[in-house]
């Protein structure tokens, strides 16, 4: 049984009994007191002074003695007694005798699964854990949460069965996750404040990556909750890694010049070389070395040229250190034959003047020819879906009718991932449109212009042609020697008003409206033709121009690098592909090849597939009976990799908690042992009374003298 006074408890409480023991000096003091006695003395005064002096004196030394012997067996009874002093005055509450409610958060990140040796910083959590668990009881409610992009709990609620707790701490995996810490530390405050009257406290158990913990909001936890900090790990340790990879172009053709651009970071204060090496499913290798300075990030390429069209896997890699899980880059990438452009035209199929007839032509002039640099796929506008514009890297719209909500916010999502849209403007339905993409993009796309009327020349017998040219941008640089853009002719368009500070402005007429006017929209843009390509609109399609300027629109605004070929671990991932069709028996599998679960949804123009959960890095793919159809490429957040550590006391800072409320400690079991055992000092009271006794020695050996 044992005593809790204030901040120390007793180990030995039924010794108390022993502090009877402190009326001894008390005794021997008042039996060895001297008796006085009646004497005649001649009348002398400084006889009679001395002896009061003298008297004064003898009872200051009893009373000196007195204490310091009455001291000397408290000091001993103490040592008997063998006190421990804890943390914080509120960890002898009253509450004590109900228990605690306590909630230990692991953290189970990528970053946690650095070793020195064959010790991670994981291996460590765990041992701080299961020391955790020991120092609780049978009356005490516990519950574990593994901190991982979704937080996992032992128990549905906190429980007094630490039995389970023990082998789910030992059982526990690390994982590949970007850890959301707020996520867990919210489940960890509902669970504690479901529970009522208890002392209630959060272990926190992590390499306390700054990167990671930096944005955490302990705003959640309420005030009579103790938080305590317990890092595991080394500090700021060194690290190098391959942070993230492009392909540029996206989407390369066959036999086109490419570039595989990635960049390489060091996290250590060390300048370093590390080989890189490129590898693809074929086991064709290209390598170079990369020279990092201290705290510096490295860009690098691979040139490449694909001779076949097809789906590509590829990863790149550095040599293993600390941190293993992100010395790898996985990474997919298509080669076509030609530049897929979607199309989208409501125009009546075979008119012979229609703008969208034009356009085809002028994206294949070739038709079936094996030349050919880019294919259109036509379809109407009421057709528009994720399946339709995920193999496109272009849309082009023209004669569209009105766009319903879902189509519009098919376009906006398709130019936020990095896609592009060429959008001419030929009737009614456009102003309503641009005023629709604006509605559901959220304030993301704002049009450079708005639409203030429609312009008809050709009942004048008139045109309109370009007095303005930004022949800076990409699209129109080729066209500034040749001066034919000013002999196009346009016979219906938009009367316009600027919207300042929004986009650019390409053309204008000779009557200042706006002719093409170029927004981005997140990663991707949208390129604004305030014409059409039929010849009712324009004689655009008569002029030999016309072909090189949509190749130019084309080629300018074909994504530069992909919108998505990576998705981190944890999170749900997916792809669309038309090797599969209805009755199509579908496996897909992990990285390690097992079977995991995956859904796929048919349509007449594709399917599309997701992974609800990824676990680890690498690649997932669909199967086919025994055929790969497609994979989605897998990497760990680049945000585990930078191993910076948060200190204590920036820790305290960013917690702005009570400081009775706030504990840190090492996560070796000798200092989580200290913090919640308390600190033996017990043997700091015998060598307080081996000082007493060698003091009351002194005084008695110097007034005998």
């Amino acid at each position: 049984m044992e005593l809790i006074v204030g901040a120390i408890f007793f180990s030995n409480p039924a010794l108390w009994i022993g502090s009877v023991a402190l009326g001894v000096p008390i005794i021997i003091h008042l039996l060895t007191r001297r008796t006085p006695r009646d004497m005649v003395f001649p009348t002398l005064q400084f006889i009679r002074s001395a002896k009061a002096n003298q008297s004064s004196v003898h009872r200051l030394r009893h009373i000196l003695l007195l204490l310091v012997r009455t001291a000397l067996f408290l000091f001993i009874l103490f040592a008997f007694l063998k006190p421990i002093l804890i943390r914080g005055t509120g960890f002898a509450s009253k509450n004590d005798k109900a228990g605690k409610s306590t909630v230990i958060l692991m953290d189970a990140s990528a970053s946690m699964g650095y070793s020195r040796g064959a010790v991670t910083s994981f291996s460590q959590a765990k041992v701080a854990a299961l020391e955790i668990l020991d120092h609780h009881s049978a009356k005490d409610h516990v519950n574990l949460i593994l901190m991982g992009a979704v937080p996992q709990s032992s128990f549905d609620s906190l429980s007094k069965n630490l039995f389970p707790l023990r082998k789910d701490i030992r059982d526990a995996h690390l994982t590949e996750e970007h850890a959301d810490i707020n996520a867990a530390l919210a489940e960890a405050v509902r669970e504690l404040n479901s529970v009522p009257g208890r002392r209630k406290e959060i272990y926190l158990i992590s390499d306390f990556q700054r990167s990671n913990w930096s944005s955490v909001n302990f705003g959640v936890v309420s005030r009579n909750i103790e938080l305590i900090f317990i890092p595991v790990g080394p500090n700021n340790a060194e690290n190098v890694s391959i942070t993230s990879v492009a392909v540029l172009p996206a989407s390369p053709t066959v036999a086109e010049p490419a570039e595989i651009v990635c960049k390489v970071a060091n996290y250590g204060d060390r300048p370093c070389e590390v080989p890189l090496e490129l590898m693809f499913e074929d086991g064709e290798v290209l390598s170079q070395n990369v020279s990092l300075g201290p705290r510096m990030t490295a860009s690098t390429s691979f040139r490449v040229r694909i001779h076949k069209s097809g789906r590509y896997e590829c990863r790149l890699s550095i040599p293993n250190d600390g941190l293993d899980v992100d010395n790898k880059r996985f990474f997919t990438f298509g080669v076509t034959q030609a530049i897929n452009i979607l199309l989208v035209s409501d125009d009546t199929p075979g008119k012979a003047k229609s703008g969208s007839l034009f356009l085809n032509r002028a994206i294949n002039p070739f038709w079936e020819s094996q030349d050919a640099t880019a294919v259109a796929s036509v379809i109407r506008s009421g057709q528009l879906s994720e399946l339709n514009v995920a193999g496109a890297q272009v849309v082009m719209l023209s004669g569209i009718n009105e766009l319903s909500r879902a189509a519009a916010e098919v376009l906006i999502n398709y130019l936020r991932d990095g896609g592009s849209v060429v959008y001419f403007h030929v009737g009614g339905a456009d102003a309503h449109n641009l005023k629709l993409l604006a509605d559901v993009s959220d304030g993301d796309f704002v049009a450079p212009f708005t639409m203030t009327g429609q312009i008809d020349l050709s009942l004048k017998g008139n045109y309109a042609t370009l007095a303005e040219a930004n022949f800076d941008h990409r699209l129109l640089s080729k066209f500034k020697e040749s001066g034919q853009l000013s002999d196009l002719k346009f016979y219906s368009f938009f009367s316009t008003e600027r919207v300042k500070q929004k986009g650019r402005i390409l053309l204008r007429y000779d009557d200042r409206n706006i002719a093409m006017a170029e927004k981005t929209v997140g990663s991707g843009a949208m390129l604004l033709c305030n014409f059409g390509c039929s010849l009712e609109h324009s004689d655009i399609a008569r002029h030999t121009l016309f072909v090189p300027l949509v190749h130019e629109i084309i080629k300018g605004l074909r994504p530069s690098a992909g919108a998505r070929n990576s998705f981190e671990v944890g999170d749900q991932c997916s792809m669309t592909t038309s090797a599969v069709t209805k009755g199509d028996q579908v496996e897909f599998r992990s990285p390690a090849d097992e079977v995991v679960d995956g859904n796929i949804e048919v349509s007449v123009s594709g399917a599309a597939v997701f992974f609800p959960k990824t676990k680890q890095c690498g690649f997932y793919r669909i199967y086919v009976g025994d055929e790969s159809v497609g994979s989605i490429a897998v990497n760990v957040n680049p945000l585990e990799s930078n191993l910076e550590t948060l200190a204590v006391s920036q820790l305290r800072e960013l917690a702005q908690i009570p400081g009775s409320n706030f504990h840190a400690t090492a996560g070796s079991q000798a200092s989580i042992n200290k913090l919640l055992a308390g600190r033996q000092v017990w043997h700091y009271f015998l060598l307080g009374a081996i000082g007493l006794l060698a003091l009351e020695q002194i005084l008695v050996s110097i007034w005998k003298r």
